[in-house]
């Protein structure tokens, strides 16, 4: 049983390319297996696949009109204005 595990053992190193090379094309099963594997147990590598998903998702939606950052506004003026009241009162 051991060494059924050891063959799905997989270190941080090997899985930042596995995550970028999944977002990018199909893998094998043996690959997402042994990627779900090590997510499960390493909280840093879920972290860096959830921040590159994160990069993807607003790198690809940039271009958008109706995307909040290319409105030139992305909070309501009255947070806005809020915010700047709190950072004066903080002082």
């Amino acid at each position: 049983m051991a060494v059924m595990f050891g063959w799905f053992k997989l270190t941080c190193q090997d899985t930042s390319p596995l995550i970028s090379e999944m977002m990018d094309h199909k893998v094998s099963v043996i690959k997402r297996l042994k990627l779900k594997i090590h997510l499960s147990v390493c909280k840093v590598c879920l972290y860096y696949k959830d921040q590159l998903e994160l990069i993807r998702d607003l790198s690809q939606n940039l271009g958008r009109e109706d995307f909040p950052a290319n409105k030139g506004e992305v909070l309501p003026e009255k947070s806005r204005q809020k915010i700047k009241q709190m950072i004066e009162a903080s002082k």
